[in-house]
């Protein structure tokens, strides 16, 4: 298989790195066919991949079949992550009230923001919820940190 794969270039767009512990919940069976055409490269990486509930997931991939559903199943899934992992929720495109709007505002009622949106294939897309919440991926933790200790710093040495 060619590194530029479709399914490899998918799993990099989701995170899905060296040793990431990953879950994958109602999947689409195109999108299972994708996990399966790179499920040697995901060995290889030591990923770990969960089909059922698991705790400390890194990525978590779940496909909402409606908005009830996806309300009762959301603080679940938020807890099943990892600190610094990611939750993305899918649905199809043409589903009866799915939107990004719609999707984004369940995570705000849980406490997560919805950050990037990516399609993954012509019938379902998703959304990226990161576990720190402020939809702005893993490390803007670390970054707004970093800043205030810059700005701490300059601080000091005035007077």
């Amino acid at each position: 298989m060619s590194d530029d794969s479709p399914a490899k270039e998918l799993a990099r767009k989701l995170g899905i790195k060296k040793g990431s512990r990953l879950a994958v919940m109602n999947p689409p069976y195109g999108f299972v066919q994708s996990l399966v055409t790179i499920r040697a490269d995901l060995h290889k990486m030591h990923t770990e991949i969960q089909v059922e509930e698991a705790r400390d997931m890194d990525v978590i991939l779940y496909f909402s079949r409606g908005k009830k559903g996806l309300e009762e199943a959301f603080p679940k899934l938020k807890g099943q992550l990892a600190p610094g992992g990611a939750l993305w929720v899918g649905w199809r495109k043409w589903q009866k009230g799915a939107t990004v709007d719609a999707v984004r505002a369940i995570g705000l009622e849980h406490g997560m923001k919805g950050a990037d949106v990516l399609a993954v294939d012509r019938e379902w897309t998703v959304l990226k919820f990161p576990a720190n919440g402020d939809g702005q991926g893993r490390n803007a933790e670390g970054k707004r940190a970093a800043k205030g200790a810059r700005r701490e710093k300059g601080s000091g040495q005035r007077g």
